[in-house]
């Protein structure tokens, strides 16, 4: 065989032999490039039952990282961050309103904020009955308040209620649950005040409280308002409290995506609650919103160059996402619909109803759901 032949056979041999061996997982060495879409946070370790002296010495606990949300949209460059924005107030404690309905919104996850709430119940010297952190669960005990000073706040607080209202019977507590909140890393607290002599005592292991009212409204308020006060000020170091990890399990929010691949955003709410937050993440957001229709779950809006890029353009959401060039204003149609534990939110064209760009329709999702609190 002449030379030259012999040359390009092995020329060709060696680019189809280049192609053979990067053939991802099919070749005989995979290419592990795009192992960290499917890259998940481990169990925690399990600690065998004759070494459980040594389960807890460990003083730097890592608390969990919520996962990148539709890796596979971005196959040829890593996920990058969510965006940060700096002109809200997601980073304050507050009491959040809807309706009758009140609870405290906490910018950290509910690995911190459960023993920050023991610690505030144990330096008012009031007992825990019921604790059931893997629920995110506790009820004080039986508090019997009389026409005296104290000098805790709980107690004090219970005493101006009950005199304000003219509720001098019976025995108080409170009942609280500490839930993931709807941005990650964010946690929720739930109270509600119970009287025995108004109705029999509730059980202490019921986990939701949406059902139960508080017989005291002002009690239940003004507790919020001091837990809050108490968290805000960073009176507690804080911890991570490892019995309350299943807390942030139970999941408020999520970006997943539809039957057709695109993205959309789970609300595992109630709809009124869901139609209130996807309204207020809007307002928050400065989005203008054109037209709604809540009985058919609709919001028409308009999303301003700003939101993206800020008041001159390029700012950092927009560098973040290398969607820098042409922007504009975006008219887009949110669409509300139920499922089997709540709600989703889809990104729609105004004119058409179809999805939008599915890279598009995530940078408003995410938009939504860090606005949403």
């Amino acid at each position: 065989m002449p030379l030259r032949s012999i040359s390009m056979l092995l020329a060709i041999t060696w680019l189809s032999g280049c192609g053979w061996f990067d053939r991802g997982d099919g070749g005989l060495f995979f290419n592990p490039k795009d192992d960290y879409l499917e890259s998940v946070q481990h169990n925690e370790l399990v600690v065998p039952e004759d070494l459980r002296t040594l389960e807890n010495t460990d003083p730097f606990p890592i608390p969990p990282t919520p996962p990148a949300a539709n890796p596979s949209f971005y196959p040829q460059r890593p996920p990058l961050p969510d965006a940060i924005y700096a002109n809200d107030n997601r980073d304050e404690v507050r009491i959040q309103r809807l309706g009758e309905r009140r609870w405290l919104v906490v910018p950290e996850p509910p690995t911190t904020v459960w023993p920050k709430v023991k610690q505030f119940m144990a330096e008012n010297g009031v007992p825990v009955e019921y604790d059931a952190p893997s629920d995110g669960r506790l009820n004080t005990g039986w508090l019997k308040i009389e026409a005296t000073e104290y000098r805790d706040v709980i107690r004090t607080l219970l005493r101006d209620a009950r005199e304000a209202n003219t509720f001098a019977l019976g025995q108080d507590r409170f009942m609280i649950r500490v839930e993931q909140g709807l941005r990650p890393l964010s946690t929720e607290i739930h109270v509600r005040h119970e009287n025995d002599s108004v109705a029999l005592p509730l059980r202490n292991d019921i986990v939701s409280l949406q059902s139960v009212s508080s017989h005291l409204v002002d009690a239940e308020e003004d507790l919020l308002s001091e837990v809050g006060a108490y968290i805000a000020a960073k009176v507690s170091e804080q911890t991570v409290s490892k019995v309350a990890l299943q807390i942030g399990s139970s999941k408020k929010s999520e970006l997943g995506r539809d039957a057709g691949g695109f993205p959309v955003l789970h609300l595992y709410l109630d709809y009124e609650r869901a139609w209130a937050t996807l309204g207020q993440a809007l307002e928050n957001a400065e989005v203008e919103i054109r037209d709604l229709d809540r009985d058919a779950g609709r919001f028409d809006v308009n999303i301003p160059e700003s939101v993206f890029g800020g008041e001159e353009g390029g700012g950092f959401f927009c560098r973040l996402t290398f969607s820098c060039d042409n922007q504009e204003e975006y008219d887009v149609r949110l669409k509300v619909q139920g499922e089997e534990n709540g709600y989703r939110v889809s990104v729609l064209e105004s004119d058409s109803d179809k999805p939008v760009n599915a890279e598009f329709a995530q940078q408003v999702l995410v938009l939504i759901r860090e606005f949403s609190a």
